[in-house]
């Protein structure tokens, strides 16, 4: 396994939204399908997942930890969500997250964009979780996994010489 180590903006987020910026040595396709489908999601960490992929359809992780809607999806380019965790007050509102991915240097750019925190400890919190919790174990898995197909490939062309 490669290990979770991603870019993280370290400074003080004074802002009222966090913005992450990760390079993925892995196509587009295979980074939307761990950010939408529920196995992929699941393998990599964020299970048990359930994800919606259309608009207005809805999501979980971490067995419902984390859950809300899909506002939009462009796939595989963009994904709109709202966002709110099973501990929130009810009276808060849910954030909002907009993920986009573009090709870049044989791999993917991942943009993350969160907003409308319900207040300032929770963006805090939200600092250090979406590297940790998040971006970091679907990198690692995603690349992991073009490693090996990558290793296979190899090996069937070994065999066929």
């Amino acid at each position: 396994m490669k290990p979770l180590l991603i870019s993280h903006n370290k400074k003080k987020q004074e802002l009222d939204f966090i913005e992450e910026n990760e390079w993925i040595h892995a196509p587009v396709n295979y980074v939307f399908e761990a950010i939408t489908n529920s196995e992929w999601i699941d393998l990599w960490g964020g299970g048990p997942s359930k994800f919606s992929a259309k608009k207005g359809g809805k999501f979980f992780l971490w067995d419902g930890e984390i859950y809300g809607n899909v506002v939009e999806i462009i796939k595989p380019k963009k994904i709109s969500l709202t966002l709110r965790e099973h501990s929130w007050s009810f009276k808060w509102k849910d954030s909002y997250v907009v993920i986009q991915l573009s090709e870049e240097r044989n791999g993917t750019r991942l943009i993350l964009h969160h907003s409308q925190f319900p207040n300032k400890t929770i963006q805090k919190q939200y600092e250090d979780k979406w590297c940790e919790i998040y971006l970091g174990p679907l990198k690692a898995y995603v690349e992991n996994l073009i490693d090996l197909e990558n290793l296979e490939k190899r090996k069937i062309q070994k065999q066929s010489r």
